[in-house]
């Protein structure tokens, strides 16, 4: 029951309920109706038990074949660091992405990074220098810089190991320098919209109108994300096929509301608004 919730990513409150829902399906079985499983029993078993014992037997696959190693550094809520390491290795004929640990650290410098990494393998007697062939990160300098960083470093003591940099960091990098050519107003247009119906129901309820009107499916405006990710393509989709509603509605809006950021939205931004370089940039981006 603790594997099943672990491995279905299931809140450990399931736990309270689930024996109980065993036991009315199962009323003749013995052994269903002493079942006695709660959220701290279950929390136990996944850290103490099952947790433990997968990461045994993936230690041990990595002691006797070859394995690539997966890491990324990232801060939590609490603004303490962590290191995520992931093993891709074959087992049973078959190649899997392993969660090996995740580990706690004071900095995120190429020292601080290499050390710990090889002060894992070394705790868990993982002969790491003849089974190591391949490192994947995404493009930070601490992780993939050319002169000293954490690929550097285990290069020294692994000469032929593979390193392969993050293919959508490589990406969202590539997108984000060729949108510098581009005209702002794509994107200054795309968090206008979004800002200007953002927690207002009675704008979406007046939108939704104009979508009928036009007859085009309700969607809802998506939000350009702040990350790398190439999250503009779907916005720039949405605005392209809401395009008639939107001018349609912030027209109205204007003679109606008279409020300045729908006047900006329209004139400032939708009346210079190039759709013919907004498909391009959805279709260019979709390629990535």
């Amino acid at each position: 029951m603790a594997a099943f919730i672990a491995e279905h990513d299931l809140p450990m409150t399931v736990a309270d309920h689930l024996p109980k829902l065993v036991e009315a399906m199962c009323p003749d079985s013995k052994i269903a109706t002493e079942v006695k499983c709660t959220r701290t029993k279950v929390t136990a078993l996944i850290n103490h038990v099952t947790g433990e014992e997968s990461k045994v037997k993936l230690i041990d696959q990595l002691k006797t074949n070859k394995f690539s190693l997966i890491v990324d550094e990232s801060t939590d809520k609490g603004c303490v660091k962590h290191l995520c390491m992931v093993a891709r290795v074959m087992i049973e004929n078959e190649v899997k992405d392993c969660f090996l640990s995740l580990i706690p650290l004071k900095d995120a410098t190429a020292d601080s990074l290499y050390n710990h990494v090889v002060e894992f393998f070394r705790k868990h007697n993982i002969p790491y220098k003849e089974n190591l062939i391949g490192f994947a990160a995404d493009g930070a300098n601490a992780m993939l810089g050319a002169h000293h960083s954490l690929s550097s470093l285990l290069k020294k003591d692994i000469p032929n190991l593979f390193i392969m940099k993050c293919i959508c960091h490589s990406f969202a990098l590539c997108a984000s320098y060729a949108c510098l050519k581009l005209p702002r107003s794509l994107e200054d247009l795309a968090r206008d919209i979004y800002n200007y119906f953002h927690c207002s129901p009675k704008r979406m309820g007046d939108f939704e109108e104009f979508q009928k009107f036009i007859q085009v499916k309700p969607h809802k405006l998506l939000h350009p994300s702040q990350t790398r990710w190439l999250s503009l393509e779907m916005v720039v989709a949405r605005l392209l096929e809401q395009y008639e509603a939107l001018k349609l509605y912030f027209t109205n809006a204007v003679l109606g509301d008279r409020l300045i950021a729908s006047e900006t939205i329209l004139n400032r931004n939708m009346q210079s608004y190039d759709q013919t370089v907004s498909s391009f940039f959805g279709i260019c981006v979709a390629s990535f």
